[in-house]
């Protein structure tokens, strides 16, 4: 088994609130729709329908997270309302 890097990215995109699992944030990135499960959100980020950009650690393992989905996850590492 190979192991893989995690990646710093920069998307913008629409945060959205997902009620599974308890609930979580996800940003729909844009122009493509790439659904991103967002690690570290804080307040800030947890404004439905919110358009940001974002900068964050792409964990390439998926990282840990009580969110039972299939979202690649994002760690953020800064942001900005759009």
């Amino acid at each position: 088994m190979t192991a893989t890097a995690n990646r710093t990215i920069t998307l913008q995109g629409t945060i959205r609130r997902e009620d599974l699992s308890g609930g979580y944030m996800v940003l729909v990135a844009e122009p493509d729709g790439r659904r991103y499960l967002l690690g570290g959100a804080t307040k800030a980020l947890r404004e439905e329908g919110l358009r940001v950009e974002i900068e964050g650690e792409l964990l390439a393992d998926g990282g840990p997270s009580i969110a039972i989905t299939s979202e690649p996850l994002l760690r953020v590492t800064s942001s900005r309302r759009l």
